[in-house]
């Protein structure tokens, strides 16, 4: 691993650990971004990475992200993520025995990093984790004593982050008539599909698991599925990234034929200029961090601070849609994109500027 001193600065955290699984040649990383009354919170990613430099450089993201996303939700944690970078396939043991040395890791931070589900883990894994790493653990299953999943508060929350886009965009938050584009039908774009179907909105969809575009088509209507190589050319009143980051670069904002961008994937943006380039093209950009955020508030103030899911969804939606409001009419006023407008906020919020 030879992650540059320069991009260590650039990152501006506090703790980065890396460490070798010799048993299933994985390599586990912790980035912790900013530590608030001693503790920090976000997921466990585990997934394939073309090098171990890239998945600590998505590690380093992700926190940051996940700093920025408790500010602007004004709860008092600080940022981190923790990404399991395999070489191979795992099987079942296997797994479960790198979840198990996961936990051990976290157990010795001593309450500094709490951990939930990430893309590639699930409640389930958190259950696993929790044996050896309790009590930092959160969004177990609901028969172990946890919140669950943290899909519902996300979609919710990117529900809400489009029905406030859509008010600033056309003066009203009515979803009827209106067209969204949902990138990627995983747990969290499935529910979301609910959500809008409900308001009448018109959904196009691209996905790659074939069993579950086959499903779609036969249950849903007013559904429409997109070939994954027509997405950006499509025209859609809200485009809404819901799978992979980096979606939203020089060459796809180029294609965009849409008004407004408000989706659940993170880090959506391939490079900063990004932000400008979609300024420049009259899209309005729901920043990221700001939209997904209803799955660690949500499961956060369950967990941590003694909500009941009730009160917990109630607050997500309308944290994501006053939060949005102001940042749209702050890079209005400023004459600046949404991110700068977004960052402007949260450093405020957070009492401090970290480097971004």
């Amino acid at each position: 691993m030879k992650i540059s001193t320069e991009i260590k600065e650039q990152w501006g955290g506090e703790e980065l650990i890396t460490i070798h699984d010799h048993e299933t040649a994985s390599w586990i990383i912790i980035a912790i971004h900013t530590l608030r009354n001693g503790r920090a919170a976000g997921g466990l990613r585990m997934k394939k990475y073309n090098t171990p430099d890239e998945a600590i450089i998505d590690a380093l993201n992700l926190s940051e992200a996940m700093t920025y996303k408790f500010a602007m939700c004004n709860m008092q944690w600080g940022g981190a993520k923790a990404v399991i970078c395999l070489t191979r396939a795992l099987e079942k043991i296997e797994r479960e025995r790198l979840l198990l040395r996961f936990g051990d890791i976290l157990k010795n931070l001593d309450g500094r990093y709490y951990v939930g589900p990430d893309v590639g883990t699930t409640s389930d894994d958190m259950d696993i984790v929790y044996t050896t790493g309790k009590p930092y653990v959160f969004s177990r299953t609901v028969g172990a004593g946890g919140a669950g999943s943290s899909a519902i508060p996300t979609a919710l929350g990117v529900y809400a982050g489009i029905k406030t886009t859509c008010k600033f965009l056309f003066g009203t938050d009515q979803l009827a008539g209106r067209t969204v584009f949902i990138q990627g039908l995983g747990s969290v774009g499935l529910y979301l599909q609910k959500l809008l179907l409900q308001d009448n909105a018109n959904i196009l969809y691209t996905e790659t698991n074939q069993e579950l575009i086959d499903f779609i088509s036969a249950q849903a209507q007013n559904t429409q599925f997109v070939p994954p190589d027509k997405v950006y050319e499509t025209a859609c009143d809200i485009f809404s990234p819901c799978a992979q980051g980096a979606v939203l670069n020089v060459h796809s904002i180029q294609q965009l034929k849409c008004k407004g961008v408000a989706g659940a994937a993170n880090n959506q943006l391939n490079e900063a200029e990004d932000a400008d380039r979609l300024k420049q093209r009259g899209i309005l950009y729901a920043p990221d961090y700001v939209v997904n955020l209803g799955g660690a508030m949500g499961i956060t103030s369950i967990e941590a601070e003694g909500l009941s899911e009730g009160e917990s969804l109630k607050n997500v939606q309308s944290t994501i849609a006053e939060t949005l409001e102001e940042i749209y009419i702050t890079a209005k006023e400023a004459d600046t994109n949404t991110v700068a407008a977004a960052m402007k906020i949260a450093k405020k919020r957070l009492g401090y500027a970290p480097v971004s």
